[in-house]
């Protein structure tokens, strides 16, 4: 699967999972509290850098803002490359660490990884959702399903465990890529 591309992975089927990030200019992204949060993304990464003795640095104000105005899966090469695009002299190592903090602190999570290492998703302001990995072609597609999260809720709730975050990857074949190239039939709902 080899999903090394100049530009965040294009071959995601996105499902509807609007944020009111994806309509404000980049100038913005970093102070605006999307509906369901109390904090903007800048206050969060500050507290969670400060927590852990570190800076908030200009060239960290620029890989978070790259972060929230990409609404596809990214690597951490392609943040290097926009980080060179505007010019943030932002190290690789840095732009590494800085991943590793917006992971931490809930900005974004790691969806897959890859021939060439981790891909990232930013999920402040967005629905939690799940994603299907095709293994020959790399097409990842997300999906919410409100019977997997009540099914999940029953068993930690069976068990007393409380749960802080799940992430579910289902990896197989898409549509396009399966052997038989046999859709399957649609599923209908039970009465």
């Amino acid at each position: 699967m080899d999903l090394s591309t100049t530009t965040p992975n294009a071959r995601v089927a996105k499902v509807a999972i609007s944020t009111p990030l994806a309509t404000l200019p980049e100038s913005n992204v970093l102070r605006f509290i999307c509906p369901g949060e109390t904090e903007d993304p800048e206050t969060i990464l500050k507290r969670q850098l400060t927590r852990k003795s570190e800076k908030y640095t200009s060239q960290r104000r620029e890989i978070l803002r790259a972060v929230l105005v990409t609404h596809e899966h990214f690597d951490a090469d392609w943040l290097c490359q926009q980080m060179k695009r505007v010019d943030a002299k932002a190290s690789k190592a840095t732009v590494y660490r800085t991943l590793k903090v917006l992971c931490e602190c809930g900005l974004i999570r790691e969806v897959f990884r890859g021939e060439h290492g981790a891909y990232y998703e930013h999920i402040y302001g967005h629905a939690h959702h799940e994603h299907m990995i095709c293994l020959s072609c790399g097409k990842v597609i997300e999906f919410i399903s409100r019977r997997l999260e009540q099914i999940q809720d029953e068993a930690c709730r069976a068990h007393g465990f409380h749960a802080v975050r799940h992430h579910l990857q289902v990896f197989g074949y898409c549509a396009d890529c399966h052997p038989c190239k046999a859709a399957f039939p649609p599923l209908t709902p039970k009465a």
